[in-house]
């Protein structure tokens, strides 16, 4: 895991749009979703619901929000 990863989730956590996070990041929004699997394929859980808009955090994904920041 790269600590970049952590700043990515809480920047998506905190803004809840992929886009908006990944220019907050100065990162295309591809190379930003890249980090958010990459982020979770490392936890082993899915962390973000992407069936909703905007999307949400999961339950993990929540819990892990507390451990990242």
């Amino acid at each position: 895991m790269e600590v970049k990863w952590l700043e990515d989730f809480i920047a998506l956590a905190h803004n809840k749009s992929f886009s908006r996070a990944a220019q907050v990041r100065s990162i295309t929004q591809s190379g930003f979703s890249r980090r958010i699997r990459g982020l979770e394929d490392w936890v082993g859980a899915e962390l973000v619901d992407r069936s909703s808009f905007p999307p949400v955090l999961t339950p993990a994904g929540r819990l892990f929000l507390e451990v990242a920041e």
